[in-house]
């Protein structure tokens, strides 16, 4: 004690002249000064209280001092820019509390016992977390309590471990309704990755994700784990435009991201949109078009450079040379059918599928030659080269043939095709029928 109190200047310090002597009680000695009391904690931790210097020493005099319950002061007052603090520990297994004080908020302390205070330590203290603009306050939504502060607002819960959440994502988050919305409380500290940067941080019923550029974003269910598994906020779709649109068509909901889109409904789950495919899917009304709802991820890389994607109503296929084209009904089922394939003859479509021909029929062009279908026939069946040529020059669809309703058959040379009304041949120069 006396070491301490000459290295403050001793008499001549704010301590003053002893004005009793020291003396030791429960493991805390102290004596008593002018100016203040200087106390022995710990075994060997030397605290000062000032009396009549600083802000938290004189306060916590004032209402009672030892007799206050706050207990012993286990660091002398340190001054900030802002402000000072120092802390207390009552020794009666409450643990240590930070007493705080600034100008206009007076004296407010943090309770380092409790999961708020143990989180405001493990995060810094003041230092990084800064001086709390409020006390603790709880009686909240699964015993949940919470403490603002210069940079956030820790919440606790019996259900969350003690997080802080703060600028951006705590404004989406309370604009949700906080902890009783569909997020409820966090689960984990604030995440930042890059230079520009992006943040996230889990709730226990999704995550935000915030940037500069996107604003905050909630990501949650079906379409959150599809998110992470494409990669999530380093992933090919990038961050997230906006929230989920719920309430659609089967109750399903959609969410917008920097590189495309994830749809999901009960029926079909989550499932990525992007580029051409996405764009196309868009073009003729989405989830609300006969396509419905995606029911695989687009798979790319087959033959001739292509992509394709399966909907609820047909399917979007892509290459460079053709676009994204849409098939669908009995054209659709025969192109990726037993027949076709993806090696098949037709190439990639060059177009949608076009109706209102005679007998209610439709068609579809492809690479080499057209699925028709009506009907009456009741089954779509491809036309191409010589045939095609030869049943165009007859009058097609409208002529006297009427609809295919079997595949060609070629040989040597020589193919033919069955038709409604008859058959049509082709044979290569020189070839004869079989």
């Amino acid at each position: 004690m006396t070491e301490k109190w000459q290295k403050m200047g001793g008499a001549l310090s704010v301590l003053g002249e002893p004005s009793a002597d020291a003396n030791c009680q429960d493991g805390i000695c102290r004596q008593e000064f002018e100016g203040g009391t200087i106390f022995v904690v710990r075994g060997n931790t030397v605290t000062v209280a000032l009396r009549s210097q600083g802000h938290v020493g004189p306060q916590w005099f004032e209402v009672g001092g030892l007799k206050s319950g706050i207990g012993v002061p286990v660091t002398d007052e340190i001054n900030t820019t802002e402000g000072s603090y120092q802390e207390f520990d009552s020794f009666d297994g409450k643990g240590i509390t930070v007493r705080t004080w600034r100008a206009l908020q007076g004296i407010i302390p943090i309770a380092l016992g409790t999961d708020i205070g143990y989180r405001f330590n493990w995060l810094g203290g003041i230092s990084v977390v800064g001086y709390p603009i409020g006390q603790a306050s709880c009686g909240l939504k699964d015993k949940g309590c919470s403490q603002s502060f210069d940079t956030g607002t820790i919440f606790s819960s019996s259900t969350s471990a003690a997080s802080l959440i703060k600028g951006g994502i705590k404004s989406k988050w309370v604009s949700t309704a906080a902890q009783n919305g569909i997020l409820g409380y966090p689960i984990d500290q604030e995440e930042c990755f890059g230079s520009t940067p992006s943040c996230l941080q889990s709730f226990q019923g999704g995550q935000i994700i915030w940037s500069k550029r996107t604003g905050a974003t909630i990501v949650r269910g079906g379409i959150r784990s599809m998110y992470w598994n494409s990669g999530f906020m380093v992933g090919t779709l990038g961050l997230p435009l906006s929230d989920e649109k719920c309430n659609l068509r089967d109750k399903g909901c959609v969410q917008n991201f920097q590189n495309g889109q994830i749809a999901w409904s009960t029926k079909t789950g989550a499932k990525t949109l992007r580029g051409a495919i996405g764009s196309r899917y868009t073009s003729v009304g989405a989830q609300n078009s006969y396509l419905g709802y995606p029911t695989a991820e687009e798979q790319c890389g087959i033959p001739r450079g292509g992509c394709k994607q399966g909907f609820q109503g047909g399917t979007i296929i892509w290459s460079a040379a053709s676009g994204a084209r849409i098939t669908r009904g009995a054209i659709g089922a025969a192109h990726t059918g037993a027949f076709a394939g993806w090696l098949g003859p037709e190439g990639y479509p060059l177009g949608d599928e076009i109706c209102g021909l005679a007998q209610k029929g439709c068609y579809q062009q492809f690479q080499t030659g057209r699925y028709y279908w009506s009907p009456n026939t009741r089954t779509a069946v491809f036309v191409k080269n010589g045939i095609q040529s030869r049943w165009n020059q007859l009058g097609g669809v409208n002529g006297r043939m009427g609809y295919p309703i079997w595949n060609e058959v070629c040989a040597n040379g020589y193919c033919e095709q069955q038709f409604q009304h008859g058959v049509v041949s082709w044979a290569a120069p020189g070839a004869r029928p079989w």
